[in-house]
């Protein structure tokens, strides 16, 4: 759909619901990076390109390691984003905030397709003024939801937004594709189009954009009924969905029967299992809905680990409760598709959307960001009962003053999280204090006042101990808030206790390693390279006890990652370069899919003049390279060997290496 079609009426409410987006989110985006953007983002050097060339845009897209797919297009934004604009976190957050505002145009032209579409096939005496109003009233109170704001201050989760963005572009080559095959015009080239290019794009940003093809699904149940312009059922889009959604929905089911280790082995690297992870899935969907329809500033968050696991149907009672209400919606969705189509469409649009991330997977337990593309599907489905409902006497005020308090609320709720949002010492404070519970909120306060602390402001002191303490008691099996507190205390200069000593020791042998634990692990053997002295003894029983916790058993990753820190701890702190050499050599056995195990590996043997070595590894790294080589980072590597090489052997001969 091209916008010459929208009424210009309609046109500039639309660009004041853009303005209105841009003044709300406006006081965050002078907030700085915060939690994951530290290791995905700011720790990233592959993402500081030099030039444009295709070797440093493919080093900086492969750059992260999250995800079966390394999320390619969303790491390839964040380079260019550093390259054009700097490493300032603020034209970071402009852009996120230009991808949201795009989203919301699409979606406002998707939800004026599902309009015509819905009047066309289902409801012929629909008035204009809901063909007009309607779109314009849910794109705007989607726009401006506080539940959707982490998406974009919280900068590593562009990777959300922008597969959401060409999730919604995929579908409105459906919606559109769709429409001409019912107007006997082919469409079926624009279906394919979206699929394939929009939704690849939208896999490559973040794996949430394999939810296309359901979502399709879903508006193909309540709008098209898999019908063709004669009303006949249309055995090509039958077949679509049975090739996109059927056939991969079996075979996916297939393997994970034949291969339960698949997913199942990562659950030993959590603290709930799948049955405890299900149950607890269907209070937070519950909690969700609660805060879409009715945000409060004090339930919203970055973090929600405070949220206590289902044990049972009956532990706590509120599970089986939540299950019956979810059951219930889902029933209600489906029934009302015949009478209320864009009632239907939305409820099961929002189950659609936490098919992946809400389910059976061994993620997290919550976060807000699941809810990007969710949420739409509520607001669509709440907009169109209040749209039609007639009471005659209240209709006017129903229909008029309810989607202008809902934008009240959500603006006014999104413009005071955007100002916490942008100083991250209030913000971490804010969210301790309402989320006392939360082992990354309080955590998060503590790691800010240490901070604080060590530039000389000396009443954060006490209050960093104080939440790092509060944060140890809430997580025994997190090692972070006990290492930052040694760390503080040895750069102040001040006494270590040994109990933050024994805590490690005792989180490190009886709880699952965790990706903040190595972490915490490579900063302590940081800060020891530099100011905290730390006797060698301790660390060393450090990564023996973590060696040999057997939750490290299920991944391979895990250990190789913790292989490489103790390999860098070895070579810096201890000087011993062979102990390094083993553990790289391990690591890259390990892990041998994880281009820097190769890089770090091939340096070390260069190091030690080892240079024939260093080429074999060479050319094994390029004969494992999974993602069709990196010349680039091969030439460097090469071009170091032969450096070293000249270098050692004009040294040896006597030779000034420059003159030659």
């Amino acid at each position: 759909m091209n916008m010459d079609s929208v009424p210009s009426r309609t046109v500039w409410f639309l660009i004041l619901s853009v303005l209105l987006t841009v003044f709300v989110y406006y006081p965050g985006l002078s907030g700085d990076y915060m939690f994951d953007d530290m290791h995905n983002l700011l720790d990233n050097q592959r993402l500081d390109i030099e030039t444009l060339d295709i070797d440093s845009l493919q080093s900086a897209a492969y750059s992260s390691g999250s995800g079966l797919l390394r999320r390619p297009v969303s790491m390839l934004s964040f380079s260019l984003n550093r390259y054009f604009f700097g490493i300032e976190p603020y034209s970071h957050k402009v852009i996120n905030l230009v991808i949201h505002l795009l989203t919301g145009i699409c979606l406002f032209l998707l939800s004026r397709r599902l309009m015509l579409s819905y009047r066309t096939y289902h409801k012929p005496h629909l008035p204009d003024v809901y063909i007009a109003w309607l779109p314009l009233i849910v794109s705007g109170l989607w726009l401006i939801h506080p539940l959707n704001l982490t998406s974009v201050l919280y900068i590593v989760q562009r990777m959300t937004s922008l597969a959401s963005l060409f999730t919604v572009c995929g579908l409105l080559f459906y919606v559109a594709g769709r429409q001409r095959m019912l107007n006997r015009e082919h469409g079926l080239a624009l279906i394919l189009v979206g699929l394939v290019i929009c939704g690849g794009l939208a896999v490559l940003s973040k794996e949430s954009g394999a939810l296309l093809p359901l979502y399709m699904l879903v508006v193909e149940i309540a709008l098209f009924r898999f019908r063709g312009y004669a009303k006949e059922l249309d055995k090509s889009i039958l077949a679509f969905f049975i090739l996109v959604v059927a056939l991969p929905a079996a075979i996916s089911l297939v393997y994970l029967a034949i291969n339960p280790a698949f997913f199942l082995g990562s659950y030993n690297l959590r603290d709930f299992t799948l049955t405890e992870r299900l149950l607890t899935e269907a209070r937070i969907l519950v909690f969700y809905l609660k805060l879409i329809i009715l945000p409060s500033i004090t339930d919203l968050g970055l973090y929600h680990d405070d949220i206590t696991l289902s044990r049972s149907l009956l532990d706590p009672p509120s599970t089986l409760y939540s299950l019956i209400a979810l059951a219930g919606l889902m029933l209600g969705g489906f029934l009302s598709l015949k009478k209320q189509p864009l009632l239907g469409l939305g409820i099961l649009w929002f189950f659609a959307g936490h098919m992946l991330e809400s389910t059976l997977l061994p993620l997290e337990i919550a976060h807000e960001h699941r809810n990007y593309l969710a949420d739409y599907g509520i607001i669509l489905a709440a907009s169109s009962v209040l749209a039609e409902v007639k009471t005659h006497r209240l209709e006017l005020v129903i229909k008029k003053a309810a989607p202008l308090l809902f934008l009240i609320l959500f603006a006014s709720t999104t413009w005071l999280r955007a100002g916490q949002w942008s100083d991250n010492i209030s913000h971490a404070v804010y969210e301790a204090i309402h989320h006392p519970d939360s082992f990354r909120s309080v955590y998060a306060a503590g790691r800010i006042h240490a901070r604080l602390a060590l530039h000389h402001q000396s009443d954060s002191e006490e209050k960093a101990y104080d939440f790092l303490e509060q944060a140890s008691k809430l997580s025994k099996s997190d090692i972070m808030p006990s290492i930052v507190m040694i760390k503080l205390a040895s750069l102040l200069g001040s006494p270590v206790k040994q109990k933050w000593f024994d805590n490690i020791y005792d989180s490190l042998a009886h709880y699952p390693i965790n990706a903040g634990d190595l972490n915490a692990l490579l900063e302590l053997s940081t800060c020891m390279a530099s100011k905290c002295e730390i006797p060698n003894e301790i660390m060393e029983k450090f990564f023996g006890l973590a060696l040999d916790n057997p939750s490290l058993d299920f991944s391979s990753i895990m250990r190789a990652q913790l292989v490489t820190i103790y390999a860098i701890h070895s070579i810096n702190n201890l000087g011993d370069f062979h102990k390094g050499l083993q553990l790289f050599t391990q690591a890259v056995e390990l892990d041998d899919k994880e281009p820097q195990r190769w890089i770090n590996l091939i340096h070390l043997l260069t190091e030690m003049q080892r240079f024939d070595e260093a080429e074999q590894k060479l050319a094994l790294f390029k004969a494992t390279d999974t993602h069709g080589g990196n010349p680039g980072d091969y030439r460097k590597l090469q071009d170091k060997i032969d450096q070293q090489r000249e270098e050692h052997a004009s040294i040896t001969s006597g030779k000034d290496p420059v003159k030659g």
